[in-house]
């Protein structure tokens, strides 16, 4: 059995603000690991929350998980337990991962869990700008009772419990404006056939990053990382949300542009109205003195401006 240097860590979308009651993974020695919390969680979806050491630090990998939360804006708790897809697990930490800025292999270094309304369980491993989906469960409503959430104080009733305006006013601004849209977690999964590429005479592209909708993210590069880009073959990815490119000139000076964030409602359109039958390009598009940029959402002989982005957030990259 390998054992590998891992920790857990939770968090939940920015609107929909979660507390985890308790949650644990259950390791393929039979040990156990719990899942942390530090108040209220609402960092973004797909991303990682509080770690505490725990443990031995080379840790087995999980082959089960349970979990109970709080879910703010529902006024509901949650709860569910479920097998891990320890076979996929086991592949991707056994091939590990390489550290786009050194070339040095490495791994993953989190299993992260986030919690969204009506009860959605997304996990995924993350480590050197790589982040994969491994599963999605369906938790149940449950009750939990006061004494059992503060001990302290279980005379506390759970209208009190449930506010949490203080810290996140935004999540009940936008749950008065637009309600809990259940399925957007769902809609994020979604993938379609795409690549991003620059198209900037007198540069080769360098590195590309990604942080897509549905929590991944990954980074292409060369593994001799002072060369260009040799693979950036289409592939089945979500819609994205951050999008950044490395390109470098003859004298190897190299320039940074990112896209942070995307217009979710622009970018999300582009992806549903095009052909599913055809490949997907986005493309920055340049002068070689850096002039004339654009964002081009390409599909066949159709080129649409993303016209939503900064075209100035540029920099040099040290």
């Amino acid at each position: 059995m390998e054992k590998y240097e891992w920790l857990p860590t939770a968090n939940a979308p920015e609107l929909y603000p979660t507390y985890i009651h308790n949650g644990h993974f259950y390791l393929e020695d039979d040990k156990s690991v719990y899942i942390p919390t530090a108040g209220v969680n609402s960092n973004g979806w797909g991303n990682s929350g509080s770690t505490h050491s725990q443990g031995e630090d080379l840790k087995a990998l999980p082959v089960k998980m349970d979990i109970t939360w709080a879910s703010y804006m529902e006024k509901k708790f949650y709860t569910g337990s479920w097998d891990m897809p320890i076979e996929t697990l086991k592949k991707l930490f056994e091939k590990g991962t390489i550290d786009w800025r050194t070339g040095k292999v490495s791994n993953y270094t989190e299993i992260i869990v986030n919690c969204a309304p009506g009860g959605i369980v997304v996990v995924w491993v993350y480590g050197d700008d790589q982040q994969i989906e491994v599963a999605r469960f369906q938790a149940k409503e449950t009750h939990v009772p006061m004494q059992d959430l503060i001990p302290a104080n279980p005379t506390l009733s759970y209208k009190e419990y449930f506010d949490v305006k203080e810290s996140v006013p935004e999540a009940y601004e936008n749950l008065k404006k637009n309600g809990i849209q259940y399925d957007i977690w769902d809609i994020y999964r979604k993938k379609y056939t795409w690549r991003a590429k620059t198209e900037i005479e007198g540069h080769k592209l360098m590195n590309i990053g990604f942080k897509m909708f549905n929590g991944e993210g990954e980074t292409i590069f060369n593994e001799k990382i002072t060369e260009p880009v040799k693979e950036n073959s289409f592939k089945p990815r979500a819609i994205p949300k951050q999008l950044n490119f490395i390109f470098e000139d003859s004298k190897k000076l190299k320039t940074v542009f990112e896209v942070k964030p995307f217009e979710e409602e622009e970018i999300m359109g582009l992806f549903k109205q095009a052909d599913p039958k055809q490949l997907i390009e986005i493309i920055l598009r340049m002068s070689e003195d850096f002039s004339n940029r654009s964002l081009i959402f390409k599909q066949g002989d159709k080129e649409i401006p993303i016209t939503k982005v900064d075209l100035d957030n540029m920099w040099k990259y040290e």
